[in-house]
């Protein structure tokens, strides 16, 4: 079942806050642009190729994989995983398309420089804040910590890759660093939101059985 209330939700907005208080430390210190093109600096044939694969997981695509399996699993499983992505989306497309409309991309950022493209990687000009990959990755992360309170192992593999698809977003030249921050705070924040609405409508037991027992009206096994 979910973990309960106070356990792993705790832990998930302790991080929320690690994350958020590491960017408000850093960040306002460095000029919009220095650090990208510093990274940008350190390519690698072999890391372009790594980069260009692993920024994929990010793709709001990638959420119909572990939809579909959770539905052949638990309902309330299902449901945090639907609501978190729901919520993540919504609030990546208002931020984007309204709150932050026309916030100019690298490319477009420094048009008047010179920095090294990666090859075969196509690159966006505007919706630069805040990072959706980056968003979606961090939301799947804090959700697998969430529903597999005991797999150490697997939280280990997906906050590193969350964390490596933020990162790709940069060495690809796709965001900004202040875009990943905020897609790694709305990510963890919008898997946090689910939480508590899930817990408060989908904790009965009826609940801890997959879609499909429910349509059928047959217990768990």
């Amino acid at each position: 079942m979910i973990v309960k209330k106070g356990n792993k939700a705790s832990v998930l907005g302790t991080y929320f806050l690690f994350i958020l208080f590491s960017g408000l430390a850093v960040l306002p210190f460095y000029d919009k642009g220095v650090i990208e093109l510093k990274i940008n600096q350190f390519h690698h044939p072999i890391l372009d190729i790594f980069f260009a694969n692993i920024t994929h997981l990010g793709d709001g695509l990638i959420l119909i994989i572990p939809i579909v399996l959770f539905i052949f699993h638990k309902y309330c499983y299902f449901a945090l995983l639907a609501f978190s992505s729901l919520i993540h989306l919504v609030l990546v497309n208002i931020a984007k398309k309204w709150v932050f409309h026309g916030m100019p991309r690298p490319v477009e950022f420094f048009k008047e420089v010179s920095f090294y493209e990666i090859p075969g990687v196509q690159l966006h000009h505007w919706g630069s804040f805040p990072s959706g990959h980056t968003t979606t990755a961090f939301m799947l992360a804090s959700f697998f910590y969430l529903v597999l309170p005991k797999k150490m192992k697997i939280h280990s593999l997906v906050i590193g890759i969350a964390f490596l698809v933020g990162f790709s977003r940069v060495y690809l030249m796709q965001h900004f660093l202040m875009d990943i921050w905020a897609g790694a705070l709305l990510g963890i924040g919008s898997t946090m939101i689910a939480y508590f609405i899930v817990l408060k409508v989908f904790s009965k037991k009826e609940h801890q059985t997959s879609i499909f027992q429910k349509l059928k009206g047959k217990p768990s096994t």
